[in-house]
């Protein structure tokens, strides 16, 4: 790998979960339908394929069985959260730990890990838009600055991080905005919180978490929490649908800047008389959600700056710990 490890004084662990940046493509130019010629390569034949080569940084690694990300999901987090804290353990010099990922789900998984991770170490989730093999891959720039970020002190106290095409992103801000550029990720409320420029990481905030850890035990199952979609004319089936299912929480992306129609609001209402938490999040990409009067349901939350998915992460893990609204709108005013 390019790597002399008698000369390290930092330790990076990537842990590989699969995703575009470890699929091989058919072809070069295989740009699309990659992941259908079922190659993957596992988080050491990444390395070896890219050949990163580092100053002062020692690369180890671990992984899971490489998959899409859209097979990811609570029960992943739980799990990524205890190979990291184990990791912390066996390597005394552990500076930062990269996780690469696939980028359908990237920013669920980042969000959930920020929400349960306790320590001032760093974790930098990133990906890529374009497998391996393909012509002007963006694989292994990607792994290389996630590394860098890793491994900078600078990234200490931050939380988790994304690091996609150059640029720092908060797990609670960054969102995918594109499906196929390699600039897809951005962060439309707030902006990068660093670069990474050369081989030099600039942040331009000063480090702090916008998440407190929410303390959950490993690899217990989430509450149901279902994402009901508001759209011109849409009525309150899916709402009844998701309660009659066992839903204890519902979030609804809503008509911007936050509403839902009457129709979802007569079935919130009586989802509300049920215990059901409702959430409001929003359609649009950028802007608070707050609980705004017209949508008439008791002690409805505002997502804030969440975006519908992350607010279901959030209100699911909340859920673990409380019913009461008041209580849980607490954990969401975090994010105003």
């Amino acid at each position: 790998m390019g790597i002399d490890s008698s000369q390290q004084n930092k330790t990076v662990m990537v842990i590989g979960t699969g995703g575009t940046i470890s699929c091989i493509g058919a072809d070069p130019f295989d740009l699309h339908d990659y992941p259908v010629s079922g190659k993957r390569l596992s988080t050491g034949e990444m390395l070896d394929r890219f050949k990163l080569s580092f100053d002062d940084i020692h690369v180890v690694t671990s992984g899971f069985e490489p998959v899409s990300s859209t097979e990811l999901g609570p029960e992943f987090w739980f799990a990524l959260q205890f190979e990291i804290l184990d990791a912390a353990q066996r390597f005394e010099n552990l500076a930062g730990v990269v996780v690469t990922h696939g980028t359908a789900t990237l920013e669920e998984s980042a969000f959930a890990l920020d929400l349960l991770y306790k320590s001032e170490m760093p974790v930098v989730f990133t990906g890529a838009q374009r497998p391996a093999n393909a012509i002007s891959t963006d694989a292994p720039h990607n792994l290389w600055s996630a590394i860098l970020v890793a491994a900078d002190p600078k990234a200490r106290g931050r939380g988790v991080l994304v690091v996609m095409n150059g640029s720092v992103f908060e797990a609670s801000e960054v969102t995918k905005t594109d499906n196929f550029t390699l600039d897809a990720f951005n962060a439309p409320n707030s902006g990068p919180v660093g670069q990474v420029i050369g081989q030099s990481v600039k942040f331009r905030t000063e480090p702090h978490r916008c998440s407190q850890p929410l303390d959950v035990r490993q690899n217990t199952a989430l509450p149901r929490v279902d994402i009901i979609a508001a759209y011109a004319g849409s009525d309150g089936m899916l709402v009844e649908a998701a309660v009659a299912s066992g839903a204890r929480g519902l979030v609804v992306a809503g008509l911007p800047p936050g509403y839902a129609t009457p129709d979802q609001r007569r079935a919130l209402r009586e989802a509300r008389q049920k215990g059901i938490v409702v959430a409001m999040a929003s359609r649009a990409l950028s802007g608070a959600t707050v609980s705004l009067r017209q949508n008439d349901v008791p002690d409805l939350i505002g997502s804030r700056r969440l975006s519908p998915q992350k607010a279901r992460i959030l209100l699911a893990l909340s859920l673990m710990h409380t019913n009461e609204t008041k209580e849980i709108e607490k954990l969401f005013a975090q994010f105003d």
